[in-house]
């Protein structure tokens, strides 16, 4: 069904005002709405408001936990409901009976210099070319390089500014090779169409279809899973991989903890300091002699 139709529900519309006044995301947005609607969905026909722990344990275990979901969908799902019954009928479950799953931190997986630069130099699309590089030496999310607006490109002083998770905005850099594939995919997208020459609208370097302004940031991430069939990629690496790969990368080559805490837009530096396991060349650590 679509979220238009959803949206519909006048408790479903409450919610969503209610985080838009908290300005959440788009994305945790429609999140929150599909885990509600599938939630009403289970106890159509039921007094809602009068629902209690046990009766939340059973659809998260019929519709989560036997079907070994992941942590982050359970948890997810579970904010979502809390969310739901506080905003509309101000009820708190106790959070012992109805718990958050803890997360298990894990260190990040990247992508071989080599093999990036065999995909990057192998795919023919302007475009793809533009998402690769966006995300590996920029450090985007697939939802950034989505909505890249052109008047946030700086070229000539060689920086991104961008509006990531939280509507929070930053600036990360813009090395030569990507303004250049930036600038052959626009002129190609834009100027050379033959005699028909098509107008950027809506401002997004990717534009979007059927009145879209942008594209989907689905569209990203479904075509890095067609590159990771095709190269035979490690099941574990995902487009986020890049950013992963850009963080690493940054790190190793002297790179500041702060300044990249910046460029990811990372709210706290303890995020950020999972890269310098993975960032550090262990082969030159000072004092260490391995002959």
């Amino acid at each position: 069904m679509k979220i238009t139709t959803i949206k519909k529900d006048k408790r479903i519309q409450k919610v969503i005002e209610t985080l838009q006044m908290g300005a959440r995301s788009e994305k945790t947005i429609k999140n929150y709405v599909y885990a509600i609607y599938r939630f009403l969905t289970y106890f159509e026909g039921k007094d809602i408001s009068k629902l209690k722990e046990r009766d939340i344990i059973e659809y998260i275990q019929t519709a989560y936990l036997k079907k070994n979901c992941s942590v982050h969908t359970y948890n997810t799902n579970m904010s979502a409901i809390k969310y739901f019954y506080a905003i509309n009928f101000g009820k708190e479950f106790n959070s012992k009976l109805l718990p958050h799953a803890k997360l298990t931190k894990r260190l990040p997986t990247t992508i071989e210099k080599e093999t990036f630069l065999k995909i990057l130099n192998t795919e023919k699309s302007l475009k793809h070319k533009c998402w690769l590089l966006l995300a590996y030496c920029s450090g985007l999310r697939a939802e950034e390089v989505a909505t890249i607006e052109i008047k946030n490109i700086f070229a000539d002083e060689h920086k991104l500014k961008i509006l990531g998770k939280g509507n929070k905005e930053r600036y990360t850099f813009l090395p030569d090779i990507t303004i250049k594939y930036m600038r052959l995919y626009y002129k190609s997208e834009y100027y050379d169409t033959g005699l028909y020459v098509r107008k950027n609208h809506s401002g997004y370097l990717f534009e979007g279809y059927y009145k879209l302004k942008h594209i989907n940031s689905s569209t990203v991430v479904n075509y890095f899973t067609h590159i990771k069939r095709k190269y035979h990629l490690d099941e574990n690496i995902t487009f986020h991989s890049l950013r992963h790969s850009f963080a690493t990368n940054y790190l190793k080559a002297g790179g500041d903890t702060f300044a990249l805490k910046s460029m990811l837009g990372h709210s706290s530096l303890n995020t950020t300091s999972i890269y310098v396991h993975t960032g550090r060349d262990f082969n030159n650590l000072k004092g260490v002699k391995y002959e």
